[in-house]
């Protein structure tokens, strides 16, 4: 027969469960505070997935490019291009692009090519015009040679025209003038304002003295 329970031990057995208890307890609360602290000073973040950046702003169909080039065909239908080393759209005027360090390529129905050069330049898209300016330098090879400020581009009509100081070189002299068109594909230069020319005389037959 078994003997009574002892009102002592069975106490101290219930407060020896209750004290592991409250230490259990009082570990998953320290471990809650830890973990808090390292989440707030930003620990966990770096084991997180990077979100994507969000891409940077640019302005909605606007032409902003290294190296632009403008290639088609003329009334003629000879081919032309204009290339500049870049171009970028008009923030007010889609149409209009503007470009660095420009040069054009074009060619006469003949077959003759000549090449225009500029440091700036505004190519209208709807027009098909290019006005160009600084250094603009118009060369047809074993032909002249033209330099100016500034001239008027008519693209698809290899039509130009500068109402400013002109100066050309050519196989026998130079013309000096204040304005200069180029018209039918190129064939006709006309000098405007104050025209001034020099021809080289050619040395007479059987003098080869200096």
């Amino acid at each position: 027969m078994s003997s009574p329970t002892n009102p002592a031990a069975a106490s101290a057995l219930r407060w020896a469960r209750l004290s592991r208890l409250l230490s259990w307890l009082a570990i998953l609360v320290g471990v809650g505070f830890v973990v808090a602290f390292l989440a707030q000073a930003g620990l966990f973040a770096s084991f997180l997935p990077n979100e994507p950046s969000a891409p940077p702003a640019v302005q909605p169909d606007q032409i902003n490019a290294t190296e632009s080039t403008v290639s088609g065909m003329d009334r003629e239908n000879q081919p032309y291009e204009v290339k500049a080393k870049r171009g970028w759209q008009d923030d007010k005027t889609p149409n209009l692009v503007h470009l660095d360090t420009v040069e054009g390529l074009f060619r006469r129905a003949a077959g003759v090519e000549y090449t225009i050069t500029a440091d700036t330049g505004l190519y209208d898209t709807f027009l098909k015009t290019l006005d160009l300016a600084g250094h603009v330098r118009i060369v047809q090879k074993d032909r002249f040679t033209a330099l100016m400020e500034k001239a008027h581009v008519v693209v698809e009509e290899k039509k130009l025209t500068s109402d400013v100081p002109v100066d050309v070189t050519f196989g026998s002299g130079t013309i000096r003038a204040n304005g200069m068109q180029i018209t039918d594909d190129g064939a006709r230069i006309l000098f405007l304002n104050r025209v001034k020319a020099q021809f080289d005389a050619p040395a007479a037959k059987g003098d080869s003295k200096p």
